[in-house]
Parts: structure tokens; C-alpha cells; sequence
């Protein structure tokens, strides 16, 4: 073992001896010219008075720790005397500044620092760490979001944490002990500090309840410094790091002072004794490398063997093949007559069989829409076969014997000749399609397949009705089939083509038709379907130019226009805007919210301009849509008092009862108000309940009853849409449910039933009982606070009954 570390030695010593050499010599030149002064010459070195393991004062008041170790080591390795300076680090940054000492022992490297300072080659690399209690486990930095870490005053684990955006508030303390001692006394529960000087400060403070995540933050090269300039103290210092590195004193001093804090891991013992485990990583890679080069020589001459013993196989096979084909030459030549035999039966067979075939293929070009022809490879007819009613070329007289170009266009005669030569050719089959200039709205295809070595078969078919077909499927493939305008596949496939440097700028406008889904469920799909149309009409009419105009969703509308700039986008806004002012279908205004983008920049990505367009067009929608459909409620709700008057009349003195119900019942203000809209408001699901049951004069039938429950749900739908009215929205929903659960549409019973759901039913019973009805007359008021009263309890809420009774329809009354 001390022979392999003296070799280690040695060999480090030979390679470092050309660096240290001419260090070796300024030294000797400066020795003899002091040679009569009694003192060597002296640097002075400083550092940090309070930064243990690396310098501080220990018991004894004497500087020590590893910068101090190895300072003192680097002097006496090049032959100078050390004195050691401690003082506060402000200070020792100033003394070096103004030459009251020659170099820092330790100091951290920054690009900012190399601009005052020269750096020697870094003798340790130092990083922070997250100190806690033992009991505690953190996976990594983003687990101290919006936590308080103590920290050592301006460190540089605080400039680190301070620089993270992790919201993270710094309890700042002079000395890593301080710190510490926050975390052991459970004050803090996170403290950032440089590893080493915190693990030093547990150990020499016998901290017991602290240890390290090992999280290794902003590591950091550790170096001797000089002032600007000073090149050849810096010389002398990194000579002596290298005369200690090769002597192995430099790892003495890091084991004595640093190792004891390292984890004992097999890459920390490689990295000691990486220069002698390189002379054995060589030694074997060359023993590697003569071994392949071996096994190289031999699997060549092993493959020389194998390749001349297949060949000797191979020459073996082969005049067995040949003894073989011999054998079956003459097996052959005796079963040949045989054969002849067999054949000459064969032609008679297939003479009959011919003609029974001729006979097949006659009947079936009789059933065929198509024309056969046989052409020779020099385009001319050879034959033609058709059924009698195919009259798309001429007869079988006056094309047989013609070349092509006698029978078609010299164009279409071209092409053929080009499809019959690669037919003979590849033998695959070849097809075109072409029209004649006698019937130009007519297609045809021809195929091409060959028959004989100089001869095609052509089968020719009218393929109008199937043209026409795969141009309607395209059509519909990319056009919306309510507005003729193209659809969401055709704008995936434009935007990606209209996405170049040409057509920068490339606007994108979106458009949303307001309160549609309102339309639909109020008045019917066909509503709003022609809401849409007459949109799509102002928007062909509007863009004629470069517009592409796509419906890509039920209510969306996206333009794309290239080489437009925003006033002209506005502008083009602006026109539609107008054009749509005014527009209705029936009583339902045409409302429409916009949003645009515009890309200028190859780098702007296309998709993020859409999203922009489509997320302002929303924005707007959020203001403009809340109006529309105010304005939508109030149409619905004139539409179904036009369809039937007494609803009306029904509506309103339902709202008027239900004002009256709420002041007995003390509601507030807004309680009261909100009940009297409620009241009018209340069979607006009916507007989309057919007119004729409505207005049917006798009993309904179950089915007509049926549909005619399915309005608190329409109505509960219809004012949902509008924000203000939610909470209305429930009570319309909730008017038909009753007091025993037996109710619609949700089977509610008692408290369940919103209590203003609860006063609209007794109202809406009140006044449909007391009301004429084509096929009965009204109830007396008595007769109906009888009913009222024989239900109460089953149909309706008993103590809201004795309210209405006492305090609403007596005060009437």
C-alpha cells in the first residue's frame, strides 16, 4: 500500500515539475537576492474571522481551520513565511483592497467578483443546504413555498433563496450557530446555510436534533484570491496547490479538516484516488484492446474457413442438382408423349368450351353499361363489343380498323397511347378519365389492361352520374349544410395554407350569434336555424374579396382574411355591425359578438392568434349577451300572450296575487318584486307548447297533458340563461311540484319545494279555478278557498294556504 501511494506521488510530481519549475526558480531569484536578511520573505493572508471549518479563532485564541491549514502549507511549499489575518469579512475585502495583505485563503468565485479579484485553481466546491429537525423530510427547494428559512446575514444561500421565486420570507441572523440553534429550540422550522459550516457548528455545539436534507444548493468554486493584477503572487499560489495536490498533503489537510462531513461513498473514494485508478483504467483498456484485436484476427481467418467449406458444400449441391436434372430429363422426355396425348384432348375440350364462353361473355357485355375494345399496341381497333343500347361511341363498322386519333381528340388519342405502352410494359392496369367536345357535360373513363404481348383489352364506362356524386360528397365534406359556408374541416386545412409571410398580416375575426340556445328552446331549432342563415346571408354579402367565411360550431363563425391590417378589421367589424342592426326573424333581433386577432410574425404561432380572437369574442359576449337575451325573455314572452290571450290575462293576475301574497307575508322589497316577475313570468315554458293545446277547448288527452308538463322544465331552461334571473329560474321550475312529493317534474314535497314555488302553485290553482273556461265556467270565490282548503296539506303547503285565504283573498274579497 505505501508503495502504491509513493508511485501515485511520483508520477504526480513528474507531470506537475515542467509547471512548478520556473515558480521554483522566481523563488530561488528572490531567496538570493534577500540572502543577507536574516527573514524570508513574507505574504500576509486573510480571511474570515467567523466561518468554521474554513477559518475562525479556536480556544487558544490562535487562527486555524482548512483555509488557514492550507495557506500556511502553500507558503511553506513554495518557501515563504505565512501570516495569518482574521478579521470580520467586510474588513478582509478592504485590507486586500488597499494592499494591507496580499491574498484571501478562501473566497467564493463570481463573475462579478473576477472583475476585482484574480482567482487561484478552485481547492474546494462548497454548496448550501436546508437544516431541520430530525423528524422532518423535504424532497426538494419548491417544498419551502411561502415558508420561513433563517438564513446567515448577506450569505450566499440567502442571495440564492432571496433570488427563487418561491415567495419564501428570509429570517436573517449574524453567525450560522444563531440559526441553528432557532431550528434545535423549534423557534424555526427551516434554516439555509452552507452545508459544511452547518454541519460543523451541530457537531462542535452537540446539536441533537438537526441533520441536512442534502438538497446541494447553489454550489459554488472556493478559491485563493489576489487583487487585480498581482499575477505573480496568483502564480505562486496555484504552484503551491499543485505542489500539495501531488504530494498528496492537499487531501491530508481536506480529510483532517472537510472529509469528516462527507458521506464515505464509493465516487468520493474514486475521486482520491482517480490518478492511480487511470493508470489501471489504461493498463486494462490496452489488455481490452489487444484482446479484440486477437479475437479480430482470429474470427477473420475463422470466416476464411467457413467461407471456402460452403463454397466446397455448395460445388457438392450442384452436381447433385445436376445428376437430378438429368434423372427428370429423361423421366420427362417419357412422360412428354404422354402429354402430347393429353393436350390433343385438351384442344378439343377447349374448342367446345370456347365457344360455350363466347356465348357467356356475349350475354354479359349484354348487361353491361360498358363498351370493350381489343387495340393493338399501335392504338388501332381491333374489335369492339357493346350491347345495342350503348350508343356513346360509334357502331362496330366504323371503328374497327381506325387508329385512335381517327376516333378521339388528338389530346385524349395522347394520353392513350402513353396508358397502352405502360400496360405492355408493367402489366398493370392504367385508367383516365376524359370528355368529348360533343357531349361536354358527360365523363367517361377508360381502363387499360393487357391482353397479349401486343395487345390491350380498353373497357370504357359513363361515369357522369358517379362524378357528379363524388362532387356533391366534397361539397358537403367541406361546407356547412345549413349555410352553404364552409365548415370546421375546411378552416383546420385553410388556416394551416394560409399561414405564410405572404399573407401577413393574417386577421382572424370570430363571430358568436347571441342567445341562440335561448331561440331554440323558446321557439324551435327551425328559428334558429334561419337566425343562422340570415347571418351567413350578411356575411356573403359583406365579404367579397380575399374572406374565407367558416361556420365551425353551432353558434361560431370565424372569418380568415390575409393581408389585412387592424383599421381594416374594424372596419370590416364595423359594416357587419351595421348591416345586422335592425335584422329579425319573426320578433328575434339578429345579435352578434365579435373578436379578432391578427398574426404580423412568422413566429407568432397561428393557433395562439385564434384562441386570442375566440377568448376577446367571448369578453364581448359577456357584455353584449346578458342584453340580448333580456331582450329575448321579453319577446318570448309577448309571442306566447299573442298565442293565447288568456294565458295574458292569466300571467298578470297571477303576478298581482303573488305581490299581495308577499307584502302578507312581510318579504322584503326585493322579495316582493322578485315574487311579481315570477308570477308573470311563470308559464313561459309554454311558448314552445303547440298553439292547438293551448287553446283546446275541451279536456286534454294523457299524451296532450303530457307535453303540456314539460313547461317548467322549457321555462326553467329559458331563464336560466340570464344571470339576474337564476334563482327565478328554480321557482318557475318548481311551481307544479306538491306538498306529498306527487308533483312534476322533480317530485319534490314539503320544505324541499322552495317556499316561492310553493306560494305560486296555491296563486296559479286560485286563478285557473275562479277563471271561465270554454268548456266550464269559474269557480265562486267560496268554491275555490273550499278547494284550496280540501287540498291543503296534500296538494299545497297548509300554513301558506291559511295565509293566502285569510290575508290575500278575504282582503279581495
Amino acid at each position: 500500500m505505501i508503495g502504491v501511494i509513493f508511485m501515485k506521488k511520483l508520477i504526480k510530481l513528474i507531470i506537475l515539475l515542467p509547471l512548478i519549475f520556473p515558480l521554483m526558480l522566481i523563488q530561488i531569484g528572490e531567496t538570493h537576492g534577500n540572502e543577507k536578511d536574516e527573514n524570508r520573505y513574507k505574504i500576509v493572508i486573510g480571511d474570515d474571522i467567523n466561518y468554521p471549518p474554513y477559518s475562525y479563532i479556536d480556544s487558544n485564541g490562535n487562527p486555524t481551520g482548512f483555509n488557514i491549514e492550507l495557506a500556511r502549507a502553500v507558503g511553506r511549499a513554495m518557501g515563504y513565511d505565512v501570516e495569518i489575518r482574521l478579521d470580520e469579512w467586510s474588513n478582509i475585502r478592504e485590507a486586500l483592497e488597499t494592499g494591507e495583505i496580499d491574498a484571501i485563503s478562501g473566497m467564493f468565485y463570481s463573475k462579478e467578483r473576477e472583475m476585482s479579484y484574480s482567482f487561484s485553481t478552485k481547492h474546494t466546491i462548497t454548496n448550501g443546504d436546508i437544516f431541520t429537525q430530525n423528524n422532518m423530510e423535504i424532497s426538494s427547494i419548491e417544498d419551502l413555498y411561502g415558508k420561513q428559512v433563517v438564513v446567515q446575514r448577506s450569505d450566499i444561500v440567502s442571495e440564492y433563496l432571496q433570488g427563487l421565486d418561491l415567495n419564501i420570507e428570509l429570517i436573517e441572523v449574524p453567525t450560522v450557530y444563531e440559526a441553528l440553534k432557532l431550528i434545535e429550540d423549534e423557534v424555526y422550522q427551516y434554516a439555509g446555510l452552507l452545508k459544511l459550516p452547518g454541519l460543523y457548528s451541530i457537531r462542535e455545539n452537540n446539536f441533537k436534533n438537526l441533520k441536512a436534507q442534502d438538497l446541494e444548493l447553489a454550489p459554488q468554486d472556493y478559491s485563493m484570491a489576489v487583487k487585480k493584477g498581482n499575477e505573480d503572487l496568483l502564480m505562486l499560489l496555484n504552484g503551491g496547490l499543485h505542489v500539495l495536490k501531488a504530494t498528496g498533503e492537499y487531501e491530508e489537510i481536506y480529510d483532517a479538516w472537510l472529509s469528516i462531513y462527507e458521506p464515505k461513498t464509493l465516487t468520493a473514494t474514486m475521486r482520491r484516488y482517480r490518478g492511480l485508478l487511470a493508470i489501471v483504467g489504461l493498463t486494462f483498456i490496452t489488455l481490452i484492446i489487444m484482446n479484440l484485436m486477437l479475437k479480430h484476427i482470429v474470427d477473420r481467418r475463422t470466416k476464411e474457413l467457413q467461407n471456402a467449406n460452403q463454397i466446397l458444400f455448395k460445388n457438392q449441391e450442384e452436381l447433385r442438382i445436376v445428376n437430378g436434372e438429368m434423372e427428370a430429363a429423361i423421366e420427362e422426355a417419357i412422360a412428354m408423349e404422354e402429354e402430347l396425348r393429353k393436350q390433343y384432348n385438351y384442344l378439343m375440350e377447349s374448342e367446345h368450351k370456347l365457344k360455350t364462353s363466347e356465348s357467356k361473355n356475349r350475354a354479359i357485355i349484354d348487361a353491361l353499361p360498358d363498351i370493350v375494345f381489343t387495340i393493338s399496341e399501335d392504338g388501332i381497333f381491333l374489335d369492339r363489343q357493346a350491347n345495342e343500347n350503348n350508343d356513346m361511341l360509334l357502331s362496330r363498322e366504323k371503328i374497327v380498323d381506325k387508329k385512335l386519333e381517327d376516333i378521339f381528340p388528338l389530346d385524349i388519342a395522347y394520353l392513350g397511347y402513353q396508358k397502352i405502352k405502360s400496360a405492355l410494359q408493367t402489366g398493370e392496369l392504367q385508367s383516365f378519365e376524359f370528355q368529348l367536345e360533343e357531349r361536354k357535360d358527360e365523363f367517361y373513363e377508360i381502363r387499360i389492361v393487357k391482353s397479349r404481348e401486343n395487345q390491350v383489352i380498353g373497357i370504357t364506362r359513363n361515369i357522369t352520374t358517379d362524378r357528379l356524386y363524388k362532387r356533391e360528397i366534397e361539397y358537403l365534406s367541406y361546407h356547412d349544410h345549413l349555410t352553404g359556408l364552409y365548415n370546421r374541416r375546411f378552416f383546420d386545412e385553410r388556416l394551416k395554407k394560409l399561414d405564410t409571410e405572404s399573407n401577413y398580416p393574417l386577421c382572424i375575426i370570430m363571430a358568436d350569434v347571441n342567445g341562440l340556445k335561448l331561440v331554440n328552446d323558446s321557439f324551435g331549432h327551425l328559428m334558429g336555424d334561419n337566425l343562422l342563415k340570415k347571418f351567413s346571408e350578411i356575411l356573403k354579402n359583406i365579404c367579397i374579396k380575399d374572406e374565407v367565411i367558416c361556420r365551425i360550431g353551432g353558434d361560431e363563425f370565424v372569418i380568415l382574411i390575409p393581408r389585412m391590417d387592424k383599421v381594416e378589421a374594424e372596419d370590416l367589424i364595423n359594416r357587419i355591425k351595421h348591416r345586422c342592426e335592425g335584422e329579425k326573424i319573426g320578433s328575434v333581433e339578429l345579435s352578434i359578438s365579435f373578436g379578432w386577432d391578427i398574426k404580423r410574425h412568422a413566429e407568432e404561432d397561428i393557433h395562439e392568434v385564434f384562441n386570442k380572437a375566440e377568448n376577446y369574442m367571448y369578453k364581448r359576449k359577456l357584455f353584449e349577451g346578458p342584453s340580448m337575451r333580456g331582450k329575448t325573455i321579453k319577446t318570448i314572452l309577448n309571442t306566447l300572450h299573442e298565442k293565447n290571450q288568456r294565458e295574458n290575462e292569466h300571467s298578470r293576475r297571477v303576478s298581482e296575487l303573488c305581490t299581495e301574497f308577499a307584502k302578507a307575508l312581510s318579504l322584503s322589497e326585493r322579495e316582493v318584486e322578485e315574487l311579481r316577475t315570477v308570477g308573470l313570468l311563470h308559464d313561459i315554458g309554454k311558448i314552445s307548447i303547440n298553439e292547438d293545446i293551448l287553446n283546446k277547448p275541451g279536456k286534454l288527452t294523457k299524451e296532450e297533458f303530457d307535453e303540456i308538463k314539460r313547461h317548467p322544465e322549457i321555462g326553467y331552461r329559458i331563464l336560466s340563461t340570464v344571470n339576474d334571473m337564476a334563482d327565478m329560474a328554480d321557482f318557475v321550475l318548481c311551481h307544479h311540484e306538491r306538498w306529498d312529493g306527487k308533483g312534476y317534474p322533480r317530485g319534490l314535497k314539503e320544505n324541499e319545494i322552495p317556499v316561492q314555488a310553493r306560494m305560486i302553485a296555491i296563486v296559479d290553482a286560485y286563478d285557473a279555478m275562479i277563471s271561465n273556461r270554454s268548456y266550464r265556467a269559474g269557480m265562486t270565490y267560496a268554491e275555490a278557498v273550499e278547494e284550496l282548503v280540501r287540498n291543503s296539506g296534500t296538494q299545497f303547503d297548509p300554513h301558506l294556504v291559511i295565509i293566502f285565504v285569510e290575508k290575500v283573498i278575504n282582503k279581495e274579497v
